[in-house]
């Protein structure tokens, strides 16, 4: 976990682990708000274990600000200091199914019988039925929930059986999301350093629209949408079109040229990703796309994220109906 996260002692954290201590494995998922002391206990209890003499392996749900991966990925920090990072391409947790199959492949890969999960700040709304859905594929052993009134009730309710232990949380400063963003573009920097076009041809794409297909005549499309069409395959759900404009039409995914600038990237391998890169562009006619990367190892597949950033890191917008 990253050593900026604060180490706070506090007296109740501190019989929390001496509790947790007493088990020989325990898992612990943290509920809560932005900025409600989550990251700081979960530091607090990792530091007391290991000085302890035992293994603490950290997952890290927070897409958009984690402290072991690049924005866009969750993490796992191992014991014996190996660094995992599962690639979700936005800085939003919109894909559901995403998260939960993201938090059970990290899961599987921990090496220690202490597991700590470390979740976003998202609890309302469609953030409730994320929430509930990580309680329950993960089964954790201890819930701790910090919240400044009832926020978190909502989720609690149907987790009685449960051992939850609530945390009251006060005198928040919260991070605005202007500071969230520009911490973003630091990260984004600091894990796009020193990268270069690379250029990559018949190389497997997962999770995407693109190249899926069966390749048809453009003009036929053109004829029908009225403007010029860059590439065009048949998929189950219709057809997959690169044109000139955007609209709407019935069995179309219709994405606008250019939409790919700045995309987010995951090298892929063994379900892990190895290394991101933003996509430079795609010439179609020869299947090839440009990425920038620094990235230089063996990989399965490329996956598309949401998200797009510039060469400075900052975030410019979202690619929607490219990827499943």
């Amino acid at each position: 976990m990253d050593t900026k996260a604060k180490i706070v002692e506090k007296k109740e954290w501190k019989e929390i682990a001496e509790r947790i201590l007493q088990r020989e494995r325990c898992t612990v998922l943290t509920l809560g708000y932005i900025d409600t002391g989550k990251t700081s206990f979960l530091k607090f209890l990792s530091e007391t274990i290991k000085n302890n003499g035992k293994k603490v392996s950290i997952i890290d749900c927070d897409v958009g600000q984690s402290n072991i991966g690049p924005p866009g990925c969750m993490g796992l920090l191992n014991n014996n200091g190996e660094s995992l990072w599962y690639f979700v391409g936005d800085v939003f947790p919109y894909d559901h199914a995403k998260i939960i199959t993201g938090l059970l492949e990290l899961l599987s890969k921990t090496d220690s019988p202490y597991v700590l999960v470390d979740t976003t700040g998202l609890i309302l709304g469609k953030g409730r039925s994320l929430k509930k859905a990580k309680i329950k594929v993960l089964k954790p052993d201890i819930i701790m929930a910090f919240q400044r009134e009832d926020e978190l009730e909502g989720i609690l309710k149907d987790f009685s059986d449960y051992e939850i232990i609530r945390e009251r949380v006060e005198n928040i400063e919260f991070t605005s999301r202007e500071k969230r963003r520009e911490i973003r573009k630091k990260l984004w920097k600091k894990y796009l350093k020193n990268s270069k076009i690379k250029i990559f041809k018949g190389t497997k794409l997962r999770n995407t629209f693109l190249f899926s297909g069966k390749e048809i005549e453009k003009e036929t499309i053109e004829k029908i949408i009225g403007n010029k069409v860059y590439w065009c395959e048949k998929i189950p759900e219709g057809y997959f079109i690169v044109a000139d404009d955007y609209k709407m039409y019935e069995d179309m995914i219709i994405l606008k040229k250019g939409f790919e600038r700045g995309l987010i990237a995951g090298f892929i391998k063994n379900d892990i990703c190895m290394g991101i890169g933003t996509v430079d562009g795609i010439d179609f006619e020869r299947k090839e796309i440009y990425i920038l990367t620094n990235f230089e190892k063996e990989f399965d597949f490329i996956e598309f994220g949401r998200i797009r950033i510039n060469e400075d890191g900052e975030e410019i917008g979202r690619v929607y109906n490219l990827t499943y």
